[in-house]
């Protein structure tokens, strides 16, 4: 209840919605992440299928979570794929470096790599791909 009562007071509504939309769509990236290593696969190709994966679910949830007065997906669905072309290289980039050259395990690795990910869209998001219209 506290963190919702700071959230809802201190945080902007648009950066709620993109928390909760990038949360869940981490989750899924993640979970994506985690099946495949379990199956054999290196880590640094099972972080970038389940990027792709969290990259799918998330464009509906920025949508209708954060971004609601976005311009048309003809528009902001290009944008979005670019955006995300840009993100998975990042994360692909970020996750290598600090798994197979700093030697930081695979869980804290995704982490930071999400920290920095997640910040980096944020910004990306807002003045780039979903643009919002003033009505």
């Amino acid at each position: 209840m506290v963190v919702i009562f700071i959230m809802n007071r201190f945080v902007p509504l648009q950066l709620q919605g993109f928390i909760a939309a990038g949360g869940l769509a981490t989750l899924f990236h993640w979970f994506v992440m985690a099946a495949l290593i379990t199956a054999g696969l290196e880590p640094t190709l099972a972080t970038a299928s389940g990027s792709v994966s969290g990259a799918a679910l998330n464009y509906g949830l920025q949508r209708r979570l954060a971004f609601r007065n976005a311009g048309p997906h003809r528009l902001t669905l290009w944008r979005y794929i670019g955006s995300c072309f840009v993100a998975w290289l990042c994360n692909l980039v970020f996750f290598f470096l600090l798994n197979n050259v700093l030697t930081l395990s695979v869980p804290l690795s995704q982490i930071v790599t999400t920290a920095l990910i997640a910040a980096l869209n944020y910004i990306v998001y807002q003045r780039l791909v979903f643009h919002e219209q003033t009505r």
